[in-house]
């Protein structure tokens, strides 16, 4: 049970406090149960031997108990949930600030598909520790102790007769988890790769309508759904199997005690009285041990669930340096790197290439020729395997990670937008934004005026990556964001290349005036646009081909050339 240990250990004070009550409730609610029927067993047999009874005595008794049995499992049952949401809503708080910590690597379609069965469905399973692998099966299993001392002090002979099978019944259950588990772990390694599917399908359900693709991604579909339901209904046969032979067992075990039990009393060697008590104080006795196979079930339900959080919780993280630095000028070098992605044929060797202090530097290349990797590698979404990375003289791994990324700002082609006011959008640059600095930062991208156009200005809502907004509108936007972020670097993806003459005029005004005086580089398709860059730098399949100045490598008739003339 060290995973159940572990698991409530993320209980606040208050939570565990909540967890201790619920248990002590359950156990309350249990006993006053089996006191009801003890109660009416007592007086029946008083009746029996012929003595007197109070009627009035009697249902002062029972309703009491009755009242405290109600009450003693509102009270559970409510604490069970308080301790429950509390364990949920820790869980969740630490996964939240976990995603914000890893590097763009390792969110690939697989893993968004995990997380989001991770956050959706493992960490409400985590509920299931409080609800029933701590609270109903602790209580439960204290009453049994505390009823089956009282029966073994009433008769050791029954005692013994009422628990000969369950060392059998208990092989049978373990038994059983063990061959299930195997099962339950396909079942849910097929949920997690069935989610990661629709996650894909969704987010490319416009390319699979125009292009026609939809039935090719539809069986894939298909087979992990049905992948899917194969396993698990593979998991519940085994489940039936092994709780109906172990509910067979513990019905045997009490008809073994029944039977005995009554040849004794026909005997004279039990009386009415204890024979009658064993038959009713067994059936409390033996709920722990009908429920255990429920336990189980939810134990390893749980488990799963547990080791997909435990490993999202555990994988590693961009980790700042105990005494970061900072930098005072603002020139980028790129040291001798070397990285390579796990599952592509993409490999950079020995990359070295300076960029002075508030000049231009364009990436040039092909597709897949590793521009998009060197920006990637500046921020510290991929970490190089050799080399260094320096910004002013100093290793980017040497600075704390929120620093780094707060002197950098981006502007790229995909363009995230949130469903919220464009105010907000904007401010995502800085949130500590005034609204007057919004508006600045919003003229300087030349948006201001379209924005003041709408019914709600700057309080307008768009829909989530800017539903409703056209692509310039958007590329603006994130100009303005960077214009109120004011960072020192700028990296640039070329974002006139889908756009209307108009908006494309515009931001080029825009970024004429957001480069200025900035670290920048730009990552290149139109080879006109960066002309009069301080510096081009054209990779080719992860490797530096060649470095210089428009004109100089127009005149060296290289690879560039080459690019350009496809132009």
């Amino acid at each position: 049970m060290t995973m159940v240990r572990k698991i409530l250990n993320e209980l606040t004070a208050r939570g565990v406090r909540h967890l201790i009550v619920s248990a002590l409730f359950f156990v309350i609610y249990a006993l006053c149960g089996t006191a009801i029927m003890l109660t009416v067993l007592f007086f029946i047999d008083r009746h029996i031997q012929g003595e007197s009874i109070s009627l009035i005595s009697a249902a002062w008794i029972l309703g009491g108990l009755l009242v405290l049995k109600t009450i003693s499992n509102a009270v559970a049952d409510m604490s069970k949930h308080f301790a429950g949401f509390d364990l949920v809503e820790r869980i969740r708080e630490k996964i939240i600030l976990k995603l914000k910590m890893f590097s763009l690597g390792f969110y690939t379609n697989e893993r968004l598909g995990e997380i989001s069965t991770v956050i959706h469905k493992d960490v409400d399973n985590m509920e299931m520790v409080v609800g029933h692998l701590w609270t109903r099966m602790s209580a439960d299993f204290i009453v049994a102790l505390i009823l089956g001392i009282g029966l073994f002090c009433v008769d050791w002979r029954m005692g013994l007769a009422m628990i000969a099978i369950l060392p059998i019944a208990l092989f049978s259950l373990y038994r059983g988890i063990r061959s299930g588990m195997k099962a339950q772990q396909e079942a849910q390694d097929g949920l997690a790769d069935m989610v990661s599917l629709f996650v894909e399908y969704v987010k490319g359900i416009p390319v699979l309508k125009i292009f026609g693709g939809k039935g090719m991604f539809r069986d894939r579909l298909d087979r992990s759904v049905s992948e899917f339901g194969e396993s698990s209904k593979k998991t519940s046969r085994q489940a039936a199997v092994s709780v109906g032979r172990y509910a067979f067992l513990i019905e045997l075990a009490f008809a073994l005690m029944a039977t005995i039990g009554l040849w004794w009393t026909w005997r004279g060697e039990l009386s009415l009285f204890a024979y009658l008590m064993f038959i009713i104080v067994s059936k409390e006795f033996y709920k722990p041990f009908v429920n255990m196979e429920s336990h189980w079930l939810n134990y390893i339900k749980v488990k799963d669930s547990y080791e997909r959080i435990s490993r999202l919780l555990d994988a590693p993280v961009i980790v700042n340096p105990d005494q970061p630095k900072t930098a005072e000028h603002f020139d980028l070098s790129f040291d001798g790197v070397g990285f390579h992605y796990e599952k592509e044929g993409f490999e950079m060797k020995e990359l070295t290439f300076h960029v002075p202090e508030g000049t231009v530097t364009a990436l040039v290349g092909s597709s897949g020729s590793g521009k998009t990797t060197i920006t990637n590698l500046l921020l510290r979404f991929w970490e190089p395997q050799t080399g260094s990375i320096r910004i002013g003289g100093i290793d980017i791994r040497e600075m704390d990670y929120d620093y780094l990324l707060g002197k950098i700002s981006v502007v790229m082609q995909n363009v995230i937008l949130f469903s919220d006011t464009i105010a907000n959008n904007i401010k995502v640059g800085n949130r500590n934004a005034t609204q007057a600095e919004i508006e600045e930062a919003a003229r300087q991208a030349m948006i201001h005026d379209f924005i003041v156009s709408l019914p709600d200005g700057y309080e307008t809502k768009i829909g989530e990556n800017g539903l409703g907004l056209s692509g310039g509108q958007k590329q603006r936007l994130s100009i303005a964001r960077a214009f109120l972020k004011d960072a020192p670097i700028l990296l640039l993806d070329e974002i006139t290349s889908n756009v209307d003459p108009v908006n494309e005029y515009r931001i080029q005004q825009a970024m004429s005036a957001l480069i200025r005086n900035r670290t920048v580089l730009v990552i290149a398709h139109h080879l006109q646009t960066i002309r009069n860059a301080h510096q081009i730098i054209v990779m080719e399949k992860g490797q530096l081909m060649e470095k210089g100045m428009h004109a100089e490598l127009e005149a060296k008739g290289g690879m560039y050339c080459k690019l350009l003339s496809m132009q």
